[in-house]
């Protein structure tokens, strides 16, 4: 996921993966709660935390 909203910037904020028997999902994103008004942040963060739920 790219942070597209910041201009000319590109840069990794988010990673998945499974680790032993668990899963783990990270964002960089989210450091003030107004970064949840942007619909990307609070979508990537709702699709990672479901993901890694299951």
């Amino acid at each position: 996921y790219e942070a597209k909203w910041i201009e000319n910037c590109v840069m990794p904020v988010a990673w998945k993966r499974n680790w032993g028997k668990g899963k783990v999902f990270y964002s960089s994103l989210g450091h003030k709660m107004e970064d949840f008004d942007i619909p990307e942040v609070l979508e990537i963060t709702k699709r990672g935390i479901l993901w890694a739920s299951r």
